[in-house]
Order: C-alpha cells, then sequence, then structure tokens
C-alpha cells in the first residue's frame, strides 16, 4: 500500500515537473502570435487591444514577445528554451546566466540548514520586527545590500491590500506627525529618506528611524 502511494507522488510530482517545462515551449508560441498581433494594432492602443482581446496581462505579453525574439530564427536556441521554464527562458532572453546554471551546489547539510531557515522565517511570519533585526543583522555583515535590506524590511511590514498611493499618504500623514511632535532638529536624522520626503511612504520613515536609532546606540557605545 505504501509503495503504491509513494509511487504514485512520484508520478505526479514527475507530472508538474514535465508541465514546467512544457511552459517555455508555449511561450514562445504566445509570444510568436503576440508579435504578429502587435503588428496590426495602431500605435498606442495595444493595451487596450490585450484586455479587450486575450486574459493576456500587458506584462505577461511583454515577457512572452521578448522570448519569442529571442529564439526567432535559431532552431538550436528554439530547441534549447523549449527545456527550459518560461522563468529560466526569460532570464536567458535577458542576457543574463540562469541562477540554476551559476549557483553552486550546496552540500547536504547546507541544504538542510537552507530548509530549517526557510521555517523559521515561516514561523516569525506573523513578527515583522524580528525579520528587520535579522535583514540589519546580515546587512551589518556585508552579506546583502542596502537595497537589500531594505527590500526585506519593507516586505516584512507591508500590508497587502494597502497600494502605493496609500502608502505614500501614509507615509506624508506620519511625517506631519513627527514633524508636530518631535523636537527640533530631530528630523534631520532622517538622512536616508533625504530630498525624497515629498514621496516618502511609511515604510521608508521606519527605516530611515531604524538607522538613526542604530546610529545614536552606536555612538553610545
Amino acid at each position: 500500500m505504501r509503495s503504491n502511494i509513494a509511487a504514485a507522488i512520484n508520478a505526479a510530482h514527475a507530472g508538474v515537473e514535465a508541465a514546467k517545462r512544457e511552459g517555455a515551449r508555449y511561450a514562445v508560441e504566445c509570444g510568436r502570435l503576440l508579435v504578429e498581433a502587435k503588428d496590426t494594432v495602431p500605435h498606442g492602443g495595444w493595451d487596450a487591444w490585450l484586455r479587450l482581446n486575450t486574459t493576456v496581462s500587458p506584462r505577461t505579453a511583454q515577457l512572452y514577445m521578448r522570448i519569442a525574439r529571442h529564439v526567432e530564427g535559431d532552431p538550436a536556441k528554439a530547441q534549447r528554451v523549449a527545456g527550459l521554464t518560461v522563468r529560466e527562458a526569460a532570464t536567458e532572453a535577458a542576457g543574463a546566466p540562469r541562477s540554476k546554471a551559476a549557483r553552486k551546489p550546496l552540500s547536504p547539510d547546507d541544504e538542510a540548514s537552507l530548509a530549517e531557515l526557510n521555517q523559521i522565517w515561516a514561523r516569525i511570519g506573523s513578527h515583522p520586527e524580528v525579520k528587520e533585526m535579522f535583514a540589519r543583522e546580515i546587512y551589518r555583515r556585508g552579506d546583502i545590500t542596502r537595497e537589500q535590506r531594505d527590500n526585506i524590511i519593507k516586505a516584512a511590514y507591508r500590508d497587502p491590500t494597502i497600494d502605493a498611493a496609500g502608502r505614500r499618504a501614509a507615509g506624508q500623514r506620519l511625517l506631519e506627525m513627527m514633524k508636530r511632535e518631535l523636537p527640533p532638529g530631530a528630523m534631520a536624522d532622517l538622512k536616508s529618506v533625504g530630498p525624497a520626503l515629498a514621496h516618502v511612504t511609511g515604510e521608508d520613515l521606519g527605516i530611515a528611524i531604524g538607522d538613526a536609532l542604530e546610529k545614536r546606540r552606536a555612538a553610545g557605545a
């Protein structure tokens, strides 16, 4: 009974993997048709034509067309790309090395450590302050860039129900409150948001405040 279940699981998983590998082939075909269609649409009307006639978003259409143009006129390249996932094909079409090919294989111990880290990360999902602390620590160690650190922190606190305009509006409300409540000169500590204050979000201000607190703690150490 167990062996039958295991075989069925393996067969289903193989089907998933095979389906992924079919993705790029269909992306090439869809991209080729999209290129043909776009040539018939008046300038400026492409996005509207897509919405009215297809289920493909403009962004996805752009991706498919880029992949199709990448293999156009090169049968060998088309055959190779047909064995990739859509993501891998898109990466190749962009001219960057595929991450799987570039990635150095991890040892079994490192793979186990990575899996454990992923589990820990999932468990602390409801505690964004822990993720922020982790991001700041690995940034201090030089393992990630400042931009990567900020992206991790923003993702930890971001409410998916609030759009970019809402985040900017919240940032402006917070900024006005800080100007009213903080002592004179305190705003000078928020140098990391600098001249972008007119477009700052609450997340940006939170990161800037954290940077200012870190600087003060370091100065007092």
